[in-house]
């Protein structure tokens, strides 16, 4: 899948593939055959996918960004500043995983989960105008919730695959986290460029649960309202 979306992605944007200069492939599970749940990691899937490429240069960097569901996102945050400083021109970000092999089919959890792919190339332009990634906030709570997510054995194993782990998930813990860590993330994030909410445009949030969503949108409104450091 991430090399399907890799080559639409380098066709779309219509350039030389031997001038990307990284290839960055955000996961969490690597290569999970559906036959064998053992998770393969070597070689990495970005050095998988540029062999797929056909990418001949060695000047293209390629590495993987296990960093669970916003890989995507922090790859992109790194090909920014591999821009930004200079060190880069053109680089190819993918995010792909294929949960369906790591989830429990006896965990409600499960239809939360599915398998896909996406690519997208990024390239450096001189501009006066603010190009790239205006702003961006990342939080790291493992010292308290290292365990909203974790590997376990099924809720129903049988003989065959007794041992086999899958994803799981603390749902109500999670929930709560998400209601009350990421409204303020997305204010602090617009802190930053001194943006009011009132001027976005279009907010997308990542998760499957519509009511989650409603919820976290209501309390981001209800920071909004308030006066914050440098007039926010």
């Amino acid at each position: 899948m991430a090399f399907y979306a890799a080559r639409d992605a380098i066709e779309s944007a219509n350039i030389d593939k031997e001038e990307l200069d990284y290839i960055i492939v955000a996961h969490n599970f690597g290569d999970v055959n559906n036959d064998n749940k053992r998770l393969d990691f070597v070689p990495s899937l970005a050095a998988r996918v540029k062999h797929k490429l056909a990418v001949k240069s060695p000047d293209a960097i390629a590495y993987d960004l296990p960093f669970g569901c916003p890989g995507w996102l922090q790859g992109i945050i790194q090909a920014d500043y591999f821009i930004k400083s200079g060190d880069a021109n053109k680089i190819l970000v993918i995010g792909a995983e294929t949960l369906s092999r790591v989830s429990d089919a006896h965990d409600r959890d499960s239809m939360l989960y599915a398998d896909g792919a996406g690519a997208v190339v990024l390239q450096a332009k001189i501009s006066d105008s603010p190009l790239g990634i205006l702003a961006h906030k990342t939080r790291s709570d493992t010292f308290l919730h290292s365990k909203m997510l974790y590997m376990g054995k099924s809720y129903k194993p049988d003989q065959e695959h007794q041992d086999d782990i899958y994803l799981k998930m603390n749902g109500r813990k999670l929930y709560q986290y998400a209601l009350e860590r990421v409204p303020q993330a997305i204010k602090d994030c617009l802190v930053q460029r001194n943006i009011h909410l009132s001027e976005i445009s279009k907010l997308l949030i990542h998760q499957a649960n519509g009511k989650m969503d409603d919820a976290i949108l209501s309390r981001l409104y209800g920071l909004s309202g308030r006066h914050y450091a440098h007039d926010y």
